[in-house]
């Protein structure tokens, strides 16, 4: 082909793929999509005998949120108690700085963290995942680092709707950092506990306290004004679902008609001069993987060290694995925890 012919295609292609229009909404066809190649056989295995769960009717009331939470809850119930007795977990429930908690301690205590706790933050599209359903990701992370673990069980909607949750988890640092240093103690929790982590920090800066020295933010949900990519592009392939229906009916139970681009209830809108070390952990299949990589560019435009660590495969949440069976994937973003916590708080 002459170059002059060319010099005429090239620009239209060109005019062709940036054009706004063309690719303003994409529809996708159906496709199969195979287990990821170079995963464990751990974990290609829950791959391929997972179900993707039909979507739920939003409750419309106090006693249907009510109810549905029981169900959730109950699962969750079960899976933690399976948890601490395969893993010789044990824990005490307690109310400390006048909110409910649970101490969570492993059979074995790292020497790192034989004086101090680690507070936790749980998960549950902030209306669901409390009472002892919250102990699963604090027993997972206790167990992997030999750490102490302070988990919060935070007053929850549809009854205690935004800030009640950040105001727990505050009293709860503002007691803790009375006996032991902010520097040495991070903050950590999965994806509305990884929004809570978040959402607390930022709260601990506004009052003018001293921050944690690291956190650990595990696939946050962190924009609930808007909906990130990935809630589209990766629907039918995460167990969580889809934002539409039940997810957004419990942002909305939550936020309880606050502005939604409040950085307190989407972290995503903060003014970052300054924040503490943060890792960030999510996988090619989360349906919050954008949410996860739009915080992470956040903080590093603000100089933040923050490490983002992405799995092939997992969906929402699938590091916690392990919590029943051995998944190499989980061992190994245990042990990206620990060293960001050696480096920062230990």
């Amino acid at each position: 082909m002459k170059l002059k012919k060319l010099n005429t295609i090239i620009p239209a292609i060109l005019l062709t793929v940036s054009s706004s229009a063309a690719f303003a909404n994409l529809s996708v066809v159906e496709k199969n999509i195979p287990t990821p190649t170079g995963i464990s056989a751990e974990l290609a295995q829950i791959i391929e005998n997972r179900q993707i769960p039909p979507a739920l009717p939003t409750p419309t009331n106090n006693q249907e949120w009510h109810a549905i939470q029981q169900a959730f809850d109950a699962s969750g119930n079960e899976m933690a108690h399976a948890a601490l007795e395969r893993l010789n977990v044990t824990y005490e429930a307690k109310q400390y700085a006048g909110v409910d908690t649970f101490f969570v301690t492993p059979e074995t205590i790292s020497p790192e963290y034989k004086d101090k706790w680690l507070i936790h933050i749980h998960g549950g599209a902030f209306v669901f995942g409390g009472a002892d359903s919250a102990l699963r990701e604090a027993i997972w992370l206790a167990n992997g680092l030999g750490a102490q673990v302070i988990s919060v069980d935070y007053r929850q909607p549809p009854l205690h709707p935004f800030p009640a949750a950040i105001d727990d988890t505050v009293a709860v640092w503002k007691e803790l950092t009375k006996t032991q240093a902010p520097e040495s103690t991070a903050i950590f929790g999965t994806s509305a506990g990884g929004n809570l982590t978040l959402a607390t920090t930022l709260k601990i800066q506004e009052l003018g306290l001293p921050t944690p020295g690291a956190l650990f933010v595990g696939t946050p949900a962190v924009d609930l004004k808007e909906t990130s990519d990935t809630w589209h592009t990766l629907k039918g392939l995460d167990p969580l679902g889809q934002r539409e229906g039940l997810i957004n009916g419990a942002f909305e139970v939550y936020s309880a008609g606050e502005n939604l681009d409040n950085p307190l209830i989407s972290p995503i809108y903060a003014e970052i001069d300054s924040f503490p070390p943060t890792i960030l952990i999510s996988g090619t299949r989360d349906l919050l993987l954008s949410d996860t990589v739009r915080m992470h560019r956040l903080l590093r435009a603000a100089d933040v060290d923050a490490q983002l660590h992405i799995y092939d495969g997992q969906s929402h949440g699938d590091y916690l694995n392990s919590l029943l069976s051995d998944v190499p994937e989980s061992d190994d973003a245990i042990k990206e925890i620990e060293s960001f916590f050696n480096k920062y708080i230990n």
